[in-house]
This record gives structure tokens, sequence and C-alpha cells, in this order.
């Protein structure tokens, strides 16, 4: 749109600062009203080998924000009164015979993630598959206690929507969002012939470690779906329009008379019902946040080798969508500066500067991981702090310490240098907020302000368990076990430097542990006996990592 083409130009700067510090080729990103598209702004590349550029039609993943999606579909049958959202699914889906050891699971608590469900693992690479490990592995928490994130909650969504209509749900999408909206270059579904027609899916190189900006991106693996936890393909183009629906609330833009929603549904849909870990708040596939005070429905997504933003601002009149191809949070903050820079743009202000990204070696409070730690493998590092960063010396090695540019500040950081980058370094404080130890994968390390208990045993069999595994699932194909200050822990080591990346097991009975704690619906175990005692296989949530020769 004419006028806008300083505040575009200041929002691909913004972009471009977010590539240098993610692991992405490219990305699309677009900003509409309620009308048309405003602009689009591309950067990198769609196809690194072809050097193919990102171009306003590439088409990628979105991930999880097909929620929505499916969401709004099943308000229409509730309207419709083919679906009832208070009762079991398995008066829905009879042959599901999904457990239900605190009460019923209804379609409300799989909508707004409170049913007590495990996240999933793609270990099962088909929707029966998942449905059916979610049978042998039962809730954890009454229906409605406590929010927590499942995808495999949503496949059950989308194969309730199936019993009720007859139809698959790619088709259900096809007919009654992506169809009526002129969404046509967008699918319901992925399969191999999507392949031909969209960005190249981009992930680091290494699976065994934390991931470092210095990491090379090689193609991510493909994934088959066509379940309603995240299986659309589509460009910020066609998402544009969707982000119009929102605007227009219900109504089908441009067809008078049309409505997707009536106003009843359109506010069901929307609607925020139960309060998420993050302190915002979820509804229907759609959470509502509040940035520079205004009003977001938004909904992030993820798939292996994607990541995405999607959000409305009703009281701007405006949307937004960005999508790359590779990983790298921080597009909330790029979601926002656009909406800000268009916003003063609208009004006639001076726009607001470029996002702008700390180096990873830009770390707040640098002094307080200042000392010397001795591990209890006999090893010793001391830590300078430098200028806002933070130096390690570990014997000949000297580096500095690096964090994720594009994420809230942690304790956590990983070290780029090939002798010690395995592991990240993971610094615990005590109860007066003073940094009194640190963790270096298995080992343990404290400095002279360390005053805690200090580690009793471990029974002998947890060192059978203590291994590299792997798996076939793009998501998580590897984990690692270890034996750490008198606890079993388990790491999913590319992501590693995310405490819910690392948990302590809890021993359960009968061989089996919790993945944190005994309301945690994650449950591993150990099985097979091969060379040395060694277990073979850590069956994780009913899928199965082997034991690999790595360390």
């Amino acid at each position: 749109m004419a006028g806008l083409e300083a505040a575009f130009d200041r929002i691909g700067t913004s972009a471009e600062k977010h590539l240098e510090v993610s692991h992405s080729a490219g990305l699309a990103l677009a900003v509409t009203d309620g009308e048309e598209v405003l602009g689009v702004v591309c950067r990198g590349l769609a196809d690194v080998a072809a050097g193919t550029p990102v171009r306003p039609e590439t088409r990628f993943h979105i991930g999880s924000i097909s929620k929505s999606f499916a969401a709004m579909i099943v308000i229409q049958e509730v309207a419709a009164g083919r679906l009832d959202l208070h009762v079991s699914v398995n008066e829905i889906l009879p042959w599901l015979e999904l457990p239900e050891p605190f009460g019923p699971i209804t379609m409300h608590d799989l909508m707004t993630h409170t049913a007590g469900l495990l996240v999933g693992t793609e270990d099962a690479p088909t929707g029966p598959g998942a449905l059916h490990r979610l049978k042998i592995n039962p809730p954890t928490t009454k229906p409605g206690e406590r929010w927590l994130y499942s995808n495999d909650g949503w496949k059950v969504v989308g194969a309730c929507l199936e019993e009720v209509t007859g139809e698959p749900i790619h088709e259900l999408l096809r007919t009654r969002v992506l169809g009526p909206l002129g969404m046509r270059d967008s699918n319901g579904m992925i399969d191999d012939a999507t392949y031909q027609d969209v960005a190249v899916a981009y992930e680091p190189l290494f699976s065994d470690r934390p991931v470092q900006l210095r990491h090379p991106l090689v193609p991510a693996h493909r994934i088959i779906s066509n379940t309603a936890d995240g299986s659309i393909i589509s460009n910020v183009l066609d998402m544009s329009a969707y982000a119009r629906l929102f605007l227009a609330r219900g109504d089908v833009p441009g067809h008078d008379g049309a409505r997707m929603l009536s106003d009843e549904s359109f506010e069901a849909w929307i609607e925020q019902r139960v309060p998420d870990d993050e302190g915002g708040t979820y509804g229907y596939g759609l959470w509502a946040e509040e940035y520079d005070g205004v009003r977001w429905i938004a909904h992030s997504g993820g798939m292996v080798g994607y990541t995405a933003m999607f959000a409305a601002s009703p009281d701007d009149g405006l949307g937004c969508i960005v999508m790359q191809n590779g990983y790298g949070s921080g597009l909330r903050d790029l979601v926002r500066a656009a909406f800000a820079c268009v916003r003063a743009s609208l009004a006639g202000e001076e726009l607001p500067p470029a996002l702008t990204r700390p180096s990873a070696t830009d770390i707040p409070k640098a002094g307080d991981y200042a000392g010397t730690y001795a591990g209890d493998d006999g090893r010793v590092f001391e830590i300078e702090a430098e200028r806002e960063g933070v130096r390690l010396n570990a014997g000949p090695v000297t580096v500095m310490l690096e964090r994720d540019p594009l994420a809230d500040p942690t304790d956590a950081f990983v070290v780029p240098h090939e002798a010690l980058e395995r592991f990240a370094l993971v610094f615990r404080r005590d109860a007066d907020g003073a940094v009194v130890e640190a963790f270096h994968g298995p080992t343990w390390f404290r400095n002279e302000r360390y005053a805690g208990p200090e580690p009793s045993t471990v029974p002998d069999e947890w060192h059978r368990y203590v291994g590299f595994y792997r798996n076939n699932d793009p998501w998580a194909p590897t984990l690692r076990v270890y034996v750490r200050k008198a606890a079993l822990v388990m790491e999913w080591p590319a992501s590693a430097t995310d405490d819910a990346d690392e948990n302590e097991l809890v021993p359960l009975d009968d061989g089996w542990f919790a993945t944190g704690s005994e309301r945690e619906p994650g449950r591993i175990r150990f099985l097979g006996n091969g060379a040395g005692g060694k277990a073979v296989v850590a069956e994780y949530n009913g899928g199965n990592w082997f034991r690999s020769f790595e360390d």
C-alpha cells in the first residue's frame, strides 16, 4: 500500500536482524488490515542449494496454528447441534477407549489443553498410531485441573470431527475454511507431493548436542501428516485472508452476507477459558496476549524444520503472519515490531527503531557467575565476567559462553568449543539468588558459595540405564540419560539449554520413572540387557529409543 514503504523497509531490517541469530534459512512476513494485504517482507532463501529466494507465494508448514482452524470447525459443528463439547470423547469415539482414571475427558478439555494428556511424540508417525499410544499412557491429573500442552489431545479432536462429519480432517479444512476463504495455495495435509512446492525445511546438523549459531543447517527430515494438531501448509498471502476472518468477526470478507460463524459462535471460538503456563490465557486453539496496550488473538506453530507465528489485533484492525524455514524463537517480538511500525505509519507518527538483538555473548549480570568451580569428576573451571560477557577458562580451553539471543535470559549457556560443546553449561542459584553450582552434562560443579547438602548414593541398577539413545522420531531423534548429583537425569540433547528438556527421573512402581514429578504424564523405563549389562531400549511414552555407540 502506498505510504507504507518506509514501514515495511523498517520491518525488513528487523527481519534481517532476526535471521542473523536464528537457525533458519529464510522467512516471509505479511501484515493485513480488514480489506487487503498492506505489505509483505521476504528475506533469505527458500532453498539454499538452489539459491531460491523466499517470495510472498512461498509455502511453509504452519504447525500448531492449524489447531485454530480445527477449532473453528468444531464450533460450527456445535452450532449445528451435531457435537457436544462436554461429554466424554469415548461417547463420540467408542473405539478409542481413552483411559479416564480421574473422570470424563471432554472435547472442551482437549481443546484447552487441560485433559492431563501427554504432549505426544512422533515416534508413531500416524494419527491412529498416536491415538493407540494414548491407551497405554493414561492421564496423571484430573481433567480441568492444570494446563499442559498436548498435540495428541488435538489429534483426538480431529478424530472426533471425522467421526461426526464422516469426512477426513484435511477435507474438512479444505471445504470449511481454506476454500471459503479463497486460500487456494494452502493444504490441510502434508504428503510426499506437497514437498515439491514448499520451502525446504532446515535444522541444525547436530542432534547430539545443544544447537549453536556456528553449527551448519541441513535439510530436515520430512514428515507426513493429516492430523488436526498441525498439518496445514500455507503462505503469508493466504494466511492474511485467515487473519481478515478474525478482523471481520466471522464474516467471509468480500462475500456479502456470507458468514462462517455467527457472532455467538465467533465469541465462543475466541473466548479465553483457562490460564496457560506462560502468564497468558488459552481458549479453543487460540490464546490472548497484550502488547503495547493492544490485545492479540494468536498462536505459534512449529513443524520439523519450520516455525511460524500468527496474530490478529482487532483493536488495531490488523493481522500479521510470519513463517520461517528453520528454528529460532523470537517470532513474537518480530510480529510486535511489525505491528508497531504499521500502526505508527498509519497514524502519521515517527517509526519505531528496527528490532535489534543482543550478541550471543552479551550476558546480563555476568558477574553473578564469576568464581572457581570444582567438579565431582576432578575437573575445575573458572568463570570471569568481561564487559557483559562470561569467559570460561578450563585447562587449555578459554571461550566466551553464549546464550540464545532470541530467548529470555536464563542461567543456561552453550560452550562454543568442540571439546566442551556436547553439553550445555547450566548454573543454579541458592534461595538467596546467588549462583552456587553448575552442571555440564553428568558432571556437577560447585563454587565456594555452595552450602547445600552432599549427594547420596544411587541404586546400582541406575547405572545400567546411563547412555545415549536414538530413534527415528524427527522431533526428538535422541535422548541421553546420566546419573548426576544423586539423581537419574534424562535430557533431549539438541534442546538441553531449555530447562523443560532436562528432567530428573522419579522412580515409580514396576521399573517405570516419571519425567519430573509423578504429576507429569511422561513415563520412561529401560529394557533389555546388552554388553556390560547395559539397558538397550529406553521406552518413553510408548516409543522406543535404542542405545547408540555414541557417548
